[in-house]
C-alpha cells in the first residue's frame, strides 16, 4: 500500500502499563512535544513493571493452559505479582540492556541483580518527572474504539470511569499468562495431585526442593536458572529441552552432574496408586516430587473486546500487526515489546520513537516487507522469536524509519545517532557474547 501519514490529529495518548515499555513510550511522546495529554495507567502501586520483585505469587494457572482467551483471569486480580525470582541476575551486560541515552550507574556491576534494574527505572522515572503522568492502582478494564476515539474504561479502588483518547499504547508486557502445553495425562495429574505441577512464573527460590527429584520442562533463561538453582539442593534435576538454543547449549556445558537431560515426554501414566512420566522409548521417570514448566507465556489483552480471533487466536503470537507494532485495522493502536529473545529496553525505545514521530505526523507509515511483519497464516510463535541477527535487522529498520527513511532497502542509510542510528559493532558483539562474558563474571 502507499506510504501514508497518520490520518487524524493525535493529541491525547493513553499508555497501558508503567513498566519499562510504558516509560519508553512516555519519554518518546514527551520528547516529540506534539501531544497535549500523555496518561499512563498502571494497575500496581509502583513503576518498574516486571522488575519489581515480590515474594508473593498470583493464583496458580489452570493446567494445562493453552488458550489465552480461555485461561486469562488477570482482569479479576487487583494486582499482578512479577515472575522474577529472588536470585535473578540479568543475562546481558548493563551497557547492552539500558535505554541508550541513560546508562546504568558506573558503580553498578556488569551483570545486574534485579534490584539494581528496578532502582534504575525508579530513579529515571523520578528524575524525568514522569510520575506526574502515571495513575497508579488503576486497572484498565476495557478499551474500545468508538466515534473516532478510544474509550478507556478503568477501575481505581471502587471508583470506575471512562476517558477518551486519540491513540493507545499497549505496554503490558507478556509475562502474566503462563503457557502450559497439554501433555496426555496432565489433566488427570492435576486432579489427583500426586505430583505437584507449577509454572516458572511462580518460582521464587529453591528452598522447597531440598532432597527432591525435580523435572524442569523448557530451555529458556528461566528454565535454565531454575534447574541450576534447584540442583544446589535437590538430589536430581531432570530437564527436557525441546528446542536447543545457543543459550541452552552453553548452559549444559557448565551444569553440575545432578542435572540430567531427558528425552521428549510422551505422556503421564496413572495406575491405582501412582503417577509417573513416560519419556520417548517408553522410559519411565518415577518418584518425581515436582514438575516445573518453564514453557513461556501467552500473549493476552483481555481489555480489548475485539481481540478474539483477531489479535489473539490462542495467544502464541499477536496477529494483524504491522512491524510487530501497529494494529493494521487502526494504526492509532500500538504495541511495544512483543518480540521474544530481544533486548527489551533499547528495542522499545526505538519502537517508541517511531510511534511518536508517526503519530505526530513527522514520518509516514512505511509498507511492511515480509521480514518485518507477521503473515498471520499460522498461530506459531516462531515469527515473534528473533535472536541477535533478526533483532539487529529489525532495530535498524526502525531507526531508519524514525529518521524518515521510507525505502525498504536500508543498505545505503547511514546514521550514528545514539538512539536511532546504526547499531554499533561493540553492542552487537557484547550481545552475542553475553553468556560467555557472564560465565566469567558470575561463574554461571
Amino acid at each position: 500500500y502507499m506510504t501514508s501519514f497518520v490520518q487524524k490529529s493525535i493529541k491525547r495518548v493513553a499508555i497501558i502499563g508503567g513498566g519499562p515499555g510504558g516509560i519508553a513510550a512516555a519519554r518518546a511522546l514527551r520528547d516529540e512535544g506534539a501531544f497535549e495529554t500523555i496518561t499512563i495507567f498502571e494497575r500496581n502501586d509502583h513503576t518498574g513493571g516486571t522488575w519489581k520483585y515480590s515474594p508473593l505469587t498470583n493464583p496458580p494457572p489452570p493446567i494445562p493452559s493453552t488458550n489465552a482467551l480461555i485461561v486469562d483471569s488477570t482482569l479479576q486480580l487487583e494486582r499482578l505479582h512479577s515472575p522474577i525470582y529472588a536470585g535473578l541476575h540479568t543475562n546481558l551486560p548493563k551497557s547492552v540492556m539500558c535505554f541508550q541515552d541513560v546508562p546504568f550507574p558506573d558503580q553498578d556491576p556488569l551483570y545486574l541483580h534485579h534490584t539494581q534494574v528496578l532502582k534504575y527505572l525508579t530513579n529515571l522515572t523520578k528524575a524525568e518527572k514522569l510520575l506526574l503522568l502515571i495513575r497508579f492502582s488503576t486497572l484498565v478494564e476495557k478499551v474500545e474504539f468508538d466515534h473516532d476515539q478510544w474509550k478507556v474504561s478503568v477501575k481505581n479502588g471502587n471508583n470506575r470511569y471512562t476517558q477518551e483518547f486519540d491513540a493507545v499504547v499497549v505496554a503490558t508486557g507478556h509475562y502474566a499468562v503462563p503457557f502450559i502445553p497439554d501433555i496426555p495425562g496432565l489433566t488427570e495429574l492435576n486432579e489427583n495431585k500426586r505430583i505437584p505441577v507449577m509454572h516458572s512464573r511462580d518460582y521464587r527460590h529453591p528452598d522447597g526442593f531440598k532432597d527432591k527429584k525435580i523435572l524442569v520442562i523448557g530451555g529458556g533463561s528461566s528454565a535454565i536458572d531454575i534447574a541450576r538453582e534447584a540442583s544446589s539442593v535437590a538430589t536430581t534435576v531432570y530437564q527436557y529441552i525441546r528446542t536447543p538454543t545457543e543459550l541452552s547449549r552453553q548452559a549444559l556445558e557448565r551444569y553440575p552432574p545432578n542435572i540430567k537431560q531427558v528425552n521428549a515426554i510422551t505422556r503421564i501414566i496413572h495406575d491405582s496408586t501412582k503417577s509417573w512420566v513416560e519419556l520417548e522409548n517408553q522410559e519411565p521417570l518415577k518418584d518425581l516430587d515436582i514438575i516445573i514448566f518453564g514453557t513461556g507465556y501467552l500473549y493476552s489483552f483481555p481489555f480489548f473486546p475485539f481481540q478474539k480471533d483477531n489479535l489473539i487466536i490462542t495467544g502464541q503470537k499477536v496477529h494483524h500487526l504491522d512491524h510487530y507494532m501497529f494494529y493494521q485495522n487502526n494504526p492509532t493502536l500500538c504495541f511495544l515489546g512483543l518480540p521474544i529473545r530481544v533486548v527489551p529496553m533499547p528495542l522499545m525505545q526505538r519502537q517508541s520513537i517511531v510511534m511518536a514521530r508517526y503519530w505526530s505526523g513527522k514520518i509516514p507509515m512505511v509498507p511492511h516487507t515480509n521480514t518485518c511483519t507477521n503473515t498471520d497464516t499460522t498461530d506459531a510463535r516462531t515469527d515473534f522469536v528473533m535472536g541477535v541477527a533478526r533483532e539487529v535487522d529489525y532495530s535498524e529498520k526502525l531507526g531508519a524509519w524514525a529518521e524518515g527513511w521510507t525505502d525498504a532497502n536500508i543498505d545505503s542509510w547511514q546514521s550514528t545517532n545514539l538512539l536511532t542510528g546504526r547499531i554499533t559493532e561493540q553492542w552487537i558483539q557484547l550481545r552475542k557474547n553475553a553468556l560467555a562474558i557472564r560465565r566469567d563474571y558470575l561463574g554461571y
